[in-house]
């Protein structure tokens, strides 16, 4: 015979075996399946419970951002206001320190035609 049969006899042969090997296996008793499916459920019902709890973490941590940004936007504004106020007072504080100038200048100007009187 010619090599290539000889080793294509040989795949085929190694093929069947294989074949003949995996479907002597004795198939999953139903307790074993039963069993198995009992695992895999309580695994999912403690995954879906991890899941949960990891939403209602994550919500939470939502509302306490959405406190932050209002509270942020709360602090921003009453700083806007404050400023503003800050400015009315320096601007009244101007002026009367404007007006006191002009009573001192008027009051030196009195005193110096009294003196000189």
């Amino acid at each position: 015979m010619k090599p290539i049969h000889c080793v294509v006899i040989s795949l085929g042969l190694l093929f069947s075996v294989t074949l003949l090997a995996s479907g002597c296996a004795e198939p999953q008793s139903d307790d074993a399946l039963i069993r198995r499916a009992r695992l895999v459920a309580d695994e999912n019902i403690e995954l879906r419970k991890q899941l949960e709890q990891k939403d209602r973490r994550i919500a939470q941590l939502e509302q306490e951002l959405q406190d932050a940004h209002e509270e942020m936007l709360r602090i921003t504004e009453q700083t806007g206001q404050n400023t503003r106020r800050l400015l009315e007072i320096t601007a009244e504080a101007e002026r009367r320190a404007e007006q006191l100038r002009e009573e001192n200048e008027r009051l030196k100007e009195r005193l110096g035609r009294l003196e000189n009187s």
